[in-house]
Order: C-alpha cells, then sequence, then structure tokens
C-alpha cells in the first residue's frame, strides 16, 4: 500500500472513531465530511446549548499527494499529532498546518 493510501485510510479511520465516542455524548450531531479524491477529512459539530447554536468544524486533516499529512485543525483535547505518531507517521509526513510557516521551521515536524 502506498504512503497516500495508507494515510488517508489511517485518517479515516481515527475521525471515525472520534466521530462515534463524541455522538455517545448526545450534546450534538456529529457531521463527518471526508472527500478522499482530494484528501480532506473534516469532523463537524452541528448543536443547541439553550438559544445558542453550535456549529464549527472541530477537525481538519489533509492528505496531500506527496503523502505528508497536514493537521489543519485539532479543537479537541485528543492530540490528533500524537495519536498519528503513534501510529506511525513519521514526524517528516506531518505538517502541524495551525502553525505558521515561520513557527513549523523550528519545530521537529514537515514544513511543508
Amino acid at each position: 500500500m502506498d504512503t497516500v493510501t495508507k494515510h488517508k485510510h489511517l485518517i479515516r479511520s481515527m475521525l471515525t472513531e472520534i466521530a462515534d465516542r463524541f455522538r455517545q455524548s448526545k450534546r450534538w450531531e456529529i457531521i463527518e465530511a471526508f472527500d478522499e479524491e482530494h484528501g480532506q477529512y473534516l469532523l463537524f459539530t452541528d448543536g443547541w446549548q439553550g438559544e445558542k447554536r453550535e456549529y464549527g468544524c472541530f477537525m481538519h486533516l489533509e492528505v496531500k499527494s506527496d503523502g505528508k499529512i497536514w493537521l489543519r485543525r485539532d479543537g479537541t483535547d485528543l492530540d490528533i499529532g500524537q495519536q498519528l505518531l503513534d501510529e506511525g507517521v513519521a514526524k517528516s509526513e506531518l505538517v502541524l498546518a495551525f502553525h505558521s510557516p515561520k513557527m513549523r521551521e523550528l519545530s521537529d515536524f514537515a514544513v511543508s
């Protein structure tokens, strides 16, 4: 299995599991938006807390054509980046895209 396919499969599996865990709280509807062709994987919440609507993307990862995983958003305390490393993704394959390009240069992770 090539790196792109392997990473897409890993992310889809991880985010599906996360979505299932969040659904158990029944506080929000969890929307999975996966675009395999373009390598986009997003999780959204949609719900209400009293009169206030709570809607938004809380997880966004992208697998680029070079196989690198771009972690664009992790709005949880689950530390998805560490989970990816624990699953065997190398730091050189993971871009912490929520940091500025200058900050990425100071890390041990991929810059782009």
